[in-house]
């Protein structure tokens, strides 16, 4: 290989306590995993992400004869909004206000993510306890809502905020992607979590957007249900690893 074959993920490192990288690599073979292993020890890493195209047996059965953990299928989905109409489209939550997220919206939306994210990868794989996985979404949402995002949507019921949905655009398309959505225990089945993401949709319209994706898990049901209501459709399935070192 002419260039490194995983490469070092410096905040996530930093944030968990142990040395964390990304393989570079789409595919496996005897040769790669050979060059991997070898960057790893040189690296001492810890845990290795590794991301698998579902269709791909040769790597799928590298990885396992491994010791790669397989932690997430990956669903990405999409859909065009060309069709889309902001005035017309269905409403699921008529005692819901959506509006722009604020900075005072920030804790309550800390509060809402550190239950939201159990399907995730990092909840499926016991070496990342539970209290660092509520404080990685809880960070993630803070970084987004103080500017990390174009899209940033709350949902309030009865004056309290009970959910939000965050969302980036592409730079150089008119293609924008979901990036979190969160709704707290007590309003989930209740309409605000599609209502959320209908008004993403509108926002995305108004924007001038004209397709948007996102990604969830395979064992996420109800998310996949509520956007296939929507008219989103399968992009792609991947198949993401873990492979840790000294176990």
């Amino acid at each position: 290989m002419t260039s490194e074959p995983c490469q070092f993920l410096q905040w996530d490192t930093d944030f968990f306590g142990f040395r964390i990288a990304r393989a570079a690599v789409p595919a496996l073979d005897s040769r790669i995993i050979k060059e991997i292993y070898n960057w790893c020890a040189n690296q001492r890493i810890a845990c290795l992400y590794f991301i698998a195209g579902a269709e791909d047996r040769q790597t799928i059965r590298q990885a396992e004869s491994n010791g790669f953990r397989l932690v997430e299928i990956r669903l990405n989905v999409e859909r065009s909004l060309r069709d889309w109409n902001p005035d017309t489209r269905p409403r699921t939550a008529a005692d819901v206000l959506i509006r722009g997220a604020k900075p005072a919206d920030v804790p309550i939306c800390q509060d809402i993510a550190r239950t939201s994210y159990v399907d995730s990868r990092y909840y499926f794989d016991e070496h990342f306890s539970e209290e660092k996985c509520q404080a990685y979404y809880a960070t993630w949402v803070k970084k987004s809502l103080e500017g990390g995002v174009e899209l940033a949507l709350v949902a309030e019921k009865n004056n309290e905020v009970v959910g939000y949905i965050t969302g980036v655009l592409s730079k150089d398309k008119p293609e924008a992607r979901y990036e979190l959505t969160g709704v707290r225990e007590t309003a989930r089945k209740t309409g605000v979590g599609q209502e959320l993401f209908r008004a993403g949709l509108d926002w995305f319209v108004r924007h001038n957007i004209e397709h948007v994706w996102l990604a969830t898990q395979g064992r996420n049901v109800p998310t996949q249900r509520m956007v296939q209501r929507s008219g989103f459709i399968t992009r792609s399935c991947l198949l993401y690893y873990h492979k840790w070192f000294g176990e």
